[in-house]
């Protein structure tokens, strides 16, 4: 084999083990943490729970990336997602039960990251950015939705149904109120269906 053909066959094992690395480097941030918080959580801890050198770690992202992408993984399943796309497919209002019982499971299986998220936007100005251009982004994400199913649009019921299906809507109902999380779901279905017959304005 030449060594040119050798390279072209290397390549995709050398990629598949860097994304297995990164996931795993992911996985150990987000379980670190939940635990510890982002203060109380090093990049060299992470790097000695993983397992891997230090310099992996960082080449992974800095420790406010490693936040964001360990939500995303605990959301979405996937460190590099960023939409909604990745948990609810291309499911339209029709399937309004099932996105919001997708959605509602992305957060609570990242609602621990989340926690730690909050936390570290109070501290760190850093994370408090990309906490904010989530929230945008996440408006943006609804508003092309409701658009696409023909629904009259606004911001002001994208941020609506952004915080009937977030992380403190479901952490108020399920952690502090008691609700068994199948209540919840079907709480905000139906909240989210009678918030688009409202006359929302932008």
């Amino acid at each position: 084999m030449a060594e040119g053909e050798r390279r072209r066959y290397e390549s995709p094992a050398r990629e598949a083990r860097a994304r297995r690395t990164r996931k795993h480097v992911v996985e150990t941030a987000g379980r670190l943490f939940a635990e510890r918080g982002y203060a109380g959580t090093s990049v060299r801890q992470i790097a000695a729970a993983a397992g891997v050198s230090l310099e992996t770690v960082t080449q992974t992202g800095r420790k406010a990336d490693l936040l964001l992408a360990a939500f995303r993984d605990g959301f979405t399943g996937n460190p590099d997602a960023v939409n909604l796309d990745a948990v609810v497919g291309d499911a339209g209002m029709a399937d309004l039960p099932s996105a919001v019982a997708r959605v509602a499971e992305g957060v609570r299986r990242s609602l621990p990251i989340w926690r730690a998220f909050t936390t570290a936007a109070a501290e760190d100005p850093a994370v408090a950015a990309v906490r904010a251009e989530l929230a945008v982004v996440r408006r943006a994400e609804i508003v092309a939705r409701l658009e696409s199913a023909d629904l009259a649009a606004s911001d002001r019921l994208a941020d609506a149904i952004g915080l009937l299906t977030s992380h403190e809507a479901y952490e108020h109902l399920t952690t502090v109120c008691g609700w068994p999380h199948e209540d919840y779901v079907a709480w905000a279905a139906a909240a989210i269906q009678s918030q688009l017959t409202l006359a929302w304005r932008s």
